[in-house]
């Protein structure tokens, strides 16, 4: 997993090309009102949403053990 951009300021500019590899569109993440497309994050993830769940193969549905809080899926309105 790629860490959040702007969280090491000492290593310039990092390309996150994750959007090459992985299709978020078949997760969650991208239909969730809590996620952050510009960075990959969210509140549950605010490093970083890991890679198992922006490409599909794992939802969600419930608090996960790597998670910051109790954040969960939520549709965008």
């Amino acid at each position: 997993m790629v860490q959040r951009l702007y969280k090491d300021k000492t290593a310039g500019m990092i390309l996150d090309d994750r959007h090459e590899v992985l299709s978020i569109y078949n997760s969650q993440c991208a239909r969730c009102k809590h996620f952050m497309e510009d960075d990959y994050y969210c509140s549950a993830y605010p490093g970083g949403i890991p890679d198992r769940l922006l490409e599909g193969s794992d939802t969600h549905d419930v608090i996960q053990p790597d998670q910051v809080g109790n954040t969960l899926y939520e549709p965008e309105n």
